[in-house]
């Protein structure tokens, strides 16, 4: 029976394979949210140019910045919430209510805000 479990050890599993063909072909493989029933599942594959996920992340970051008040040189910037620091990584246009992913300094694990929120934060 495949269960959430299964999904989320499924999901290592396949990143770990994967990083042999993305390094002889140069891409950058993503599996996406994936669907499920007691009996199958399926997920969006993207395959993607470039050499790292921090590349990808920067360069659709620049691409969408502008439209949530941002700018370019807001990639990879610190701020503090909360009491706690945290870098802007990355932008998710299909996140329409938390579109802005974070990672946290402290414990490197990663969070979502909305556009408002991280202009707030940032004084803009």
């Amino acid at each position: 029976m495949i269960d959430r479990q299964t999904l989320d050890n499924f999901r290592q599993d396949f990143e770990k394979a994967m990083e042999a063909l993305e390094k002889q072909y140069g891409f950058i493989i993503d599996l996406g949210n994936i669907t499920y029933s007691a009996t199958s599942f399926y997920g969006k594959l993207e395959v993607h140019e470039g050499d790292s996920r921090d590349d990808l992340n920067e360069q659709e970051f620049k691409t969408y910045c502008k439209m949530y008040g941002l700018d370019y040189d807001d990639y990879d910037r610190r701020f503090t919430y909360g009491g706690k620091d945290y870098i802007i990584i990355g932008i998710r246009p299909s996140k329409r209510k938390y579109p802005i992913s974070c990672q946290q300094v402290q414990d490197g694990k990663s969070y979502a805000f909305t556009a408002d929120m991280i202009r707030r934060l940032l004084n803009k």
